[in-house]
């Protein structure tokens, strides 16, 4: 739901935590005996994101990119790039052959090879254990990646995403896993929940950062992290959406850095005509694709993004953004049209409306429970009368994706790190071993199955684009199987000497911060 904490998709709900930190400034002195700021601190607001004594969830998207590489990355505007390898490619559809970057070392000096790649995934790695079957060294810089079925784009995501490399020699140290990583900063010093500080690595194998040195703070309180950075104190700094919001907008020594959308707001509906979750004994009205449109129709978005998210939101027409593989830009939303919705309802049957409940995950999201009851009022407008459902995420998480107990509900969905074929096959194949597993009202469409099965085993990638667009549309706009609405914009506010370059992937990279 809300800014990020794992960037994942979690389970059910999104919750975008952006783990930016705030940072401080020390001054030294260049050879020309100018003045010369090379030290960050970057305050989070989380303690969680600062630990230093091992990969996590949370420092995944602070420290850790900072500490390692990968063999491949996503760059700042979420497309994959070489890292830690220079090239690959497919002898046939179940090999991928990796050519490693040369002269790499590690932070305790070790040289990168083949073999710190083979210990990585046979050893750390065990999400990777359902995908990868084999792994054969070739040479000191050549690898062998054998998958157990075609893996055309979800392996090199999953890499860039969660692929990061360890030194086989340097992973344990006095009883505390070290980060040892090749990436341009290496552990310096550390106090537990307080502040964790990088150092800025010179052997790195790319250009050296204008940073030296960065401190991830964590100030959990906001006023507090916003008033540090008001005063000097610190220079980057986490901040969510709030009442204080457009004031701090105005404020003529801060910078709003807006990050692009990866998250999207849908509503969802069962989709069974009979022996429906809410009407068990009679007809389900959001079986009827009509129904479904006119309740898309019925939705004005524009005080949704203007009211809770503050403007920090832009209109969507489709589960995924722009920055997303299998995005379909010939996809639009559907007018705001009260007289249309009302048309569409009387076509169905339903020209007196009719009662719905709506799940909404309202505990601990306040933007979300208002977003959900300004809905509630817009679809009242044509006759629906919903009833908000309350929930945790847990409860949502039982009720919605578990028990798949639902009429129509409210979420929001964040593809971070992910193909647009893994979304594909969560939310719109048919429900089945591995498949649908986020398809909370049981839609169905053999066409749409098709299409999904081939993208999957499709390797050139411009057909498999065209296949997970063509599946997208039938399910987005001839089925209008949920509807989209809008997808919430991250941001993090610096001072006014700091160049942050926002990165889709909404990772802290250090190295490409400047001052000026």
């Amino acid at each position: 739901m809300r800014n990020r904490s794992n960037k994942k998709i979690l389970s059910v709900s999104f919750i975008l935590l952006l783990l930016f930190c705030s940072g401080c400034i020390n001054i030294s002195n260049d050879d020309n005996d100018k003045s010369k700021k090379d030290t960050l601190i970057w305050g989070v607001l989380s303690k969680e994101c600062i630990y230093p004594r091992g990969v996590t969830n949370d420092n995944y998207w602070t420290l850790i990119p900072n500490i390692y590489n990968g063999l491949v990355e996503f760059d700042e505007d979420f497309r994959i790039v070489p890292a830690l390898v220079v090239s690959w490619n497919n002898p046939n559809n179940l090999t991928w052959r990796f050519y490693l970057r040369q002269a790499v070392k590690f932070h305790n000096g070790d040289d990168f090879t083949a073999e710190d790649v083979r210990f990585s995934f046979e050893t750390v790695h065990s999400r990777f254990d359902s995908i990868i079957k084999d792994i054969v060294v070739l040479d000191n810089y050549t690898i062998e990646f054998t998958t157990f079925k075609p893996n055309p784009g979800f392996l090199l995501s999953q890499l860039a995403n969660a692929g990061i490399i360890y030194c086989r020699n340097g992973t344990e140290q006095q009883d505390e896993q070290r980060l040892i990583g090749t990436g341009p900063y290496r552990l310096a010093d550390y106090e537990l929940d307080n502040y964790t500080t990088l150092e800025r690595f010179d052997e790195y194998w790319r250009e050296k950062s204008d940073v030296k040195t960065v401190v991830f703070k964590a100030i959990e309180d906001d006023e507090e992290r916003l008033n540090a950075l008001l005063s000097g104190t610190i220079d980057i700094a986490e901040y969510n959406i709030d009442d204080k919001s457009d004031q701090i907008t105005q404020e003529e020594n801060i910078t709003v850095v807006t990050f692009p959308p990866l998250s999207t707001y849908i509503i969802g509906f069962d989709m069974r005509e009979n022996g429906s979750y809410g009407f068990p004994n009679g007809m389900n009205p959001t079986a009827d694709v009509r129904v479904r449109k006119a309740i898309y129709q019925a939705i004005n978005i524009t005080p949704l993004i203007n009211g809770p998210f503050k403007g920090f939101a832009q209109p969507e027409s489709q589960f995924i953004t722009p920055y997303i593989f299998g995005y379909n830009p010939e996809i639009e939303r559907l007018p705001y049209n009260v007289t249309s919705s009302k048309q569409l309802l009387a076509e169905a049957g339903y020209e007196q409306g009719f009662d719905i409940t709506m799940d909404c995950i309202t505990e601990g999201y306040e933007y979300n429970a208002e977003n959900c009851y300004l809905i509630t009022q817009q679809l009242s407008k044509v006759g629906i009368h919903v009833t908000m459902n309350n929930l945790s995420i847990d409860e949502y998480n039982t009720k919605v994706v578990s028990e798949r107990n639902t009429s129509m509900y409210l979420v929001g969905w964040g593809t971070i790190s992910e193909d647009g074929g893994y979304m594909y096959d969560l939310f719109i194949r048919s429900i089945g071993e591995h498949l649908g597993s986020l398809n909370s009202g049981h839609y169905s469409n053999a066409e749409v199955d098709r299409l999904g099965i081939a993208a999957s085993q499709e390797m050139n990638s411009e057909e498999r684009l065209r296949l997970l667009q063509g599946g997208f549309r039938i399910a987005l706009v001839d089925d209008i199987m949920v509807v989209p609405l809008f997808s919430q914009d991250l941001f993090v506010l610096t001072a006014k000497n700091i160049e942050l370059t926002p990165r889709a992937d909404l990772r802290s990279v250090v190295k490409d911060i400047r001052f000026t």
